[in-house]
């Protein structure tokens, strides 16, 4: 491959987001999420959140062969897994210091993925925690080698 986009995660992390279904150009429709989101849970949509999700929205991340050895377990990003989550995201947003959109969850739903309108991702639900500052970063980190954010 030589195009750009093997070149913003490693070769494992772009096996595992393509065998989800991920393809450099995917463009999938937000509003149904965007919609559903607002309607239920109060959640206003930001440009990040939305340009994310045009390209990774509803690609579900099986375990990928480093995720098997390290016991991660898969992910989702879906937005709607914090559908009716509002209260939630605005304690993690407070902690965060930024709101946050929900973009998908991990640990079989048990952690929420949320974006800054910056682009960061967090990881939360009792506490928040950076998950990396950019959206690439977040995808790479969520498949490969948990590393420290400080």
């Amino acid at each position: 491959m030589t195009t750009q986009e093997s070149h913003r995660w490693s070769e494992s992390t772009e096996r595992a987001l393509r065998a989800a279904g991920w393809f450099p150009g995917r463009q999938v429709e937000t509003a149904h999420w965007e919609t559903a989101l607002e309607e239920h849970g109060g959640f206003e949509i930001h440009e990040a959140a939305r340009v994310f999700l045009q390209e990774f929205g509803g690609l579900q991340v099986e375990r990928a062969p480093a995720m098997t050895t390290l016991g991660r377990t898969p992910f989702v990003l879906d937005p709607l897994a914090a559908e009716w989550e509002e209260e939630i995201f605005d304690v993690l947003g407070e902690q965060a210091g930024v709101p946050l959109y929900p973009v998908g969850a991990t640990d079989r739903g048990g952690i929420y993925l949320g974006l800054s309108p910056k682009g960061a991702m967090y990881s939360g639900l009792d506490y928040v925690r950076l998950v990396a500052e950019t959206p690439d970063a977040a995808l790479e980190r969520l498949v490969e080698v948990e590393r420290p954010t400080s």
